[in-house]
């Protein structure tokens, strides 16, 4: 593999997206395409992506299901894989708040950019402390996103995420669950979580994974996060 020096190396000008591969699948492939499109016109990067290109590497990999990584720089365009992590793990998470705030005013928040290393330290950050993930609240502390993941609550069965304007990644699952499921945006303080009665988490990897606290407040359901993620498991999940 060979990566040339670029801005993407150099100052984080990039993007990437993770897909899952469920029997040599791309899931959602047409709208991780689509998402990386619009982070690249943003970025002023003039390159598209041939599928076809993605699907020569897919088949080539000696695996059935895995976690492919497309990442793509003014000079680079990288296809990687590794494990997926959440195949057969439905652990229920435990987050917690991060101390870093998500500026909802950057326009960098809304791109999978380069720039993704704060998601990471936050989650270590949180792992260290026992926790399995970092839950973002912003500027306003109204909650965002967690490090790796869109997050959701109910009440009454009635599910509510926040809006994206409150600082977050457009999540691929998010979309998805939006068109398909009874899900209202709205602002959410962070004093807010404990009028819930459940919450859960997606990514495009995971489908949906139940939330068992924020920090010390325990959730006492997860009947929402079960019903979709059955749906989830026929499409690979």
């Amino acid at each position: 593999m060979k990566i040339e020096f670029d801005d993407g190396f150099s100052f984080g000008k990039g993007a990437f997206e993770t897909v899952k591969v469920h029997n040599k699948n791309p899931l959602f492939l047409k709208e991780h395409l689509e998402r990386l499109a619009n982070s690249l016109e943003f970025f002023g990067i003039e390159r598209e992506i041939n599928p076809e290109e993605i699907y020569k590497y897919i088949e080539n990999v000696g695996e059935e299901n895995f976690a492919l990584k497309i990442i793509v720089s003014d000079k680079n365009f990288i296809l990687t894989h590794r494990e997926d992590n959440y195949i057969n793990n439905y652990k229920k998470f435990r987050l917690k708040i991060s101390n870093s705030k998500r500026n909802s005013t950057s326009k960098l928040v809304y791109h999978k950019s380069l720039c993704y290393y704060e998601n990471i330290y936050e989650h270590r950050l949180a792992v260290k402390d026992g926790f399995d993930s970092a839950l973002f609240v912003n500027e306003n502390d109204e909650v965002s996103e967690c490090d790796f993941s869109n997050i959701y609550f109910v009440k009454d069965k009635k599910i509510y995420t926040p809006p994206v304007s409150s600082g977050l990644l457009k999540g691929t699952m998010r979309d998805f669950l939006l068109k398909n499921f009874e899900i209202e945006e709205m602002k959410i303080n962070i004093n807010q979580i404990k009028n819930f009665d459940e919450c859960f988490i997606s990514n495009s990897l995971m489908g949906v994974r139940s939330v068992e606290s924020i920090d010390d407040y325990k959730f006492k359901k997860s009947d929402s996060t079960e019903f979709i993620l059955e749906k989830l498991k026929k499409l690979g999940f």
